[in-house]
Protein backbone atom coordinates (compact mmCIF):
# COMPACT_ATOMS: atom_id res chain seq x y z
CA UNK A 1 0.00 0.00 0.00
CA UNK A 2 2.90 2.28 0.59
CA UNK A 3 3.96 1.73 -2.67
CA UNK A 4 0.97 2.52 -4.41
CA UNK A 5 0.95 6.20 -2.35
CA UNK A 6 4.27 6.70 -3.23
CA UNK A 7 3.40 5.97 -7.28
CA UNK A 8 -0.16 7.84 -7.31
CA UNK A 9 0.22 11.18 -8.92
CA UNK A 10 -2.40 13.56 -8.03
CA UNK A 11 -4.98 13.78 -11.22
CA UNK A 12 -6.17 17.40 -12.63
CA UNK A 13 -9.49 18.01 -13.79
CA UNK A 14 -10.31 20.57 -16.10
CA UNK A 15 -14.05 21.37 -16.12
CA UNK A 16 -15.40 22.32 -19.46
CA UNK A 17 -18.51 24.49 -19.60
CA UNK A 18 -21.48 23.51 -21.72
CA UNK A 19 -20.42 25.10 -25.53
CA UNK A 20 -23.07 27.15 -27.30
CA UNK A 21 -22.49 25.48 -30.86
CA UNK A 22 -24.41 22.36 -29.90
CA UNK A 23 -27.19 24.71 -28.91
CA UNK A 24 -27.46 26.34 -32.39
CA UNK A 25 -27.63 23.17 -34.46
CA UNK A 26 -30.79 23.74 -36.32
CA UNK A 27 -33.22 20.52 -35.93
CA UNK A 28 -34.23 19.07 -39.58
CA UNK A 29 -37.48 19.03 -40.20
CA UNK A 30 -38.84 16.84 -42.75
CA UNK A 31 -41.14 19.09 -45.17
CA UNK A 32 -44.30 17.00 -44.84
CA UNK A 33 -44.36 17.30 -41.12
CA UNK A 34 -43.68 21.02 -41.36
CA UNK A 35 -46.54 21.49 -43.67
CA UNK A 36 -49.00 19.10 -41.58
CA UNK A 37 -48.51 21.98 -38.67
CA UNK A 38 -45.98 24.33 -39.25
CA UNK A 39 -47.01 25.97 -35.99
CA UNK A 40 -45.86 23.23 -34.11
CA UNK A 41 -42.56 24.03 -34.89
CA UNK A 42 -42.93 27.71 -33.40
CA UNK A 43 -39.75 29.04 -31.58
CA UNK A 44 -37.76 26.38 -32.16
CA UNK A 45 -34.31 26.34 -34.45
CA UNK A 46 -35.56 24.08 -37.59
CA UNK A 47 -33.76 23.26 -41.18
CA UNK A 48 -36.01 22.64 -44.20
CA UNK A 49 -34.40 21.23 -47.10
CA UNK A 50 -35.68 20.93 -50.54
CA UNK A 51 -37.64 23.47 -50.73
CA UNK A 52 -39.14 24.99 -54.23
CA UNK A 53 -39.17 28.88 -54.54
CA UNK A 54 -42.46 29.69 -55.80
CA UNK A 55 -42.40 33.64 -56.12
CA UNK A 56 -40.43 36.48 -54.50
CA UNK A 57 -41.64 39.20 -52.43
CA UNK A 58 -39.31 42.45 -52.37
CA UNK A 59 -36.00 41.77 -51.69
CA UNK A 60 -35.93 39.90 -48.59
CA UNK A 61 -38.94 37.38 -48.96
CA UNK A 62 -40.27 34.62 -50.51
CA UNK A 63 -42.42 32.23 -50.96
CA UNK A 64 -41.62 28.28 -50.92
CA UNK A 65 -43.77 25.36 -51.78
CA UNK A 66 -44.95 23.08 -48.72
CA UNK A 67 -46.74 20.11 -48.72
CA UNK A 68 -49.80 20.68 -46.96
CA UNK A 69 -49.69 24.22 -47.34
CA UNK A 70 -48.99 25.11 -50.96
CA UNK A 71 -47.02 28.46 -50.78
CA UNK A 72 -45.18 28.96 -47.81
CA UNK A 73 -44.08 32.32 -46.99
CA UNK A 74 -40.08 32.94 -46.03
CA UNK A 75 -38.35 36.00 -44.52
CA UNK A 76 -34.60 36.40 -44.34
CA UNK A 77 -33.06 38.40 -42.14
CA UNK A 78 -31.11 41.08 -42.57
CA UNK A 79 -27.77 39.47 -42.00
CA UNK A 80 -28.66 36.83 -44.54
CA UNK A 81 -29.54 39.49 -47.00
CA UNK A 82 -26.65 41.44 -46.72
CA UNK A 83 -24.58 38.18 -47.01
CA UNK A 84 -25.17 38.42 -50.77
CA UNK A 85 -27.61 35.29 -50.90
CA UNK A 86 -29.69 35.54 -53.78
CA UNK A 87 -32.58 33.53 -54.43
CA UNK A 88 -34.50 33.40 -57.52
CA UNK A 89 -38.41 32.21 -58.65
CA UNK A 90 -38.18 28.00 -59.06
CA UNK A 91 -35.04 27.71 -57.16
CA UNK A 92 -34.86 25.11 -54.62
CA UNK A 93 -33.65 25.93 -51.38
CA UNK A 94 -32.39 25.02 -47.74
CA UNK A 95 -33.69 27.39 -44.87
CA UNK A 96 -32.27 27.26 -40.90
CA UNK A 97 -34.25 29.48 -38.80
CA UNK A 98 -38.05 29.59 -36.65
CA UNK A 99 -41.79 29.89 -37.25
CA UNK A 100 -43.52 33.02 -36.06
CA UNK A 101 -47.10 33.81 -36.32
CA UNK A 102 -47.81 36.88 -38.38
CA UNK A 103 -49.46 40.00 -37.81
CA UNK A 104 -50.55 43.26 -39.72
CA UNK A 105 -47.63 44.64 -37.24
CA UNK A 106 -45.08 42.29 -38.37
CA UNK A 107 -46.06 43.07 -42.07
CA UNK A 108 -46.05 46.89 -41.01
CA UNK A 109 -42.41 46.46 -39.79
CA UNK A 110 -41.08 44.46 -42.64
CA UNK A 111 -42.76 47.20 -45.08
CA UNK A 112 -40.97 49.59 -42.95
CA UNK A 113 -37.70 48.44 -43.09
CA UNK A 114 -38.16 48.33 -46.97
CA UNK A 115 -38.11 44.15 -46.68
CA UNK A 116 -41.19 44.01 -48.82
CA UNK A 117 -42.82 46.85 -50.27
CA UNK A 118 -45.97 48.33 -49.68
CA UNK A 119 -47.79 46.36 -52.19
CA UNK A 120 -46.90 43.07 -51.53
CA UNK A 121 -47.89 44.00 -48.02
CA UNK A 122 -51.15 42.38 -48.67
CA UNK A 123 -49.38 38.89 -49.23
CA UNK A 124 -47.55 38.81 -46.18
CA UNK A 125 -50.44 39.52 -44.11
CA UNK A 126 -52.50 36.95 -45.87
CA UNK A 127 -49.76 34.07 -44.39
CA UNK A 128 -51.10 32.76 -41.07
CA UNK A 129 -47.04 32.09 -40.12
CA UNK A 130 -43.70 32.51 -41.77
CA UNK A 131 -40.35 31.15 -41.51
CA UNK A 132 -38.03 33.36 -40.58
CA UNK A 133 -34.49 32.81 -42.25
CA UNK A 134 -31.23 32.78 -40.27
CA UNK A 135 -29.07 31.08 -42.99
CA UNK A 136 -30.71 30.56 -46.76
CA UNK A 137 -28.66 28.06 -49.28
CA UNK A 138 -29.14 27.72 -52.73
CA UNK A 139 -29.06 24.20 -53.77
CA UNK A 140 -30.32 24.39 -57.33
CA UNK A 141 -31.14 27.17 -59.64
CA UNK A 142 -33.73 27.65 -61.92
CA UNK A 143 -32.95 25.59 -65.43
CA UNK A 144 -33.09 28.64 -68.41
CA UNK A 145 -35.09 28.47 -71.01
CA UNK A 146 -35.34 25.75 -73.87
CA UNK A 147 -32.92 23.81 -71.87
Amino acid sequence: MAWLFVQAAPVEIEVVEGDSIVEDLPTVVATDVFGANPMAQADVFIQLNGLGVVSLVGSEAFFTQVPGQGSYLVKMLPGVVASGVVVENDATVSVVGTVHTMSDSVADAWVASGGIAEGDRILAIFAESFFEAAGVTVIARPQPEGN
